[in-house]
């Protein structure tokens, strides 16, 4: 699911013309709203992205199946490859951008008992403070 969703923000950033709603399958709750506002901004400022994230690791850190089911799952990921562009082509990326970091995320199926498998959305995230991880 995961990776999933960088697959899917990725996409929609390149493309300005895949609509904002495409991340209704892979996020919800704060995480999908953040990622709408984002791509909202830019947007509008004539900005969108080359390259992808890669997401390196991926470490699950808790599942609970209780409503809603939800799992913690912290992300390495590589921007070292995406730059954000303006109408002119010209990147607007700050050289202090991270290349590589950390991201803890919440998973949760609201629709666990009736959508098992495909009912999972990223529903949060915030960025820890770890070194690098190996193979990035």
């Amino acid at each position: 699911m995961v990776r999933q969703y960088f697959e899917t923000v990725g996409q929609i950033r390149r493309d300005p013309k895949r609509p904002a709603s495409d991340l209704d399958a892979v996020a919800s709750s704060t995480q999908l709203l953040a990622q709408k506002n984002l791509l909202k901004r830019q947007r509008a400022d004539g900005l969108h992205q080359t390259g992808m994230t890669k997401v390196v690791k991926l470490n699950v850190q808790s599942v609970s199946l209780d409503e809603p089911a939800t799992a913690v799952i912290d992300v390495c990921w590589d921007v070292s490859g995406v730059d954000v562009i303006d109408r002119s082509g010209t990147s607007v990326v700050t050289p202090e951008r991270k290349d590589i970091g950390w991201t803890r995320f919440t998973v949760t199926n609201d629709k666990w008992k009736t959508a098992p498998a495909d009912g999972w959305r990223v529903s949060g995230g915030s960025d820890l403070e770890k070194e690098p991880c190996a193979g990035s």
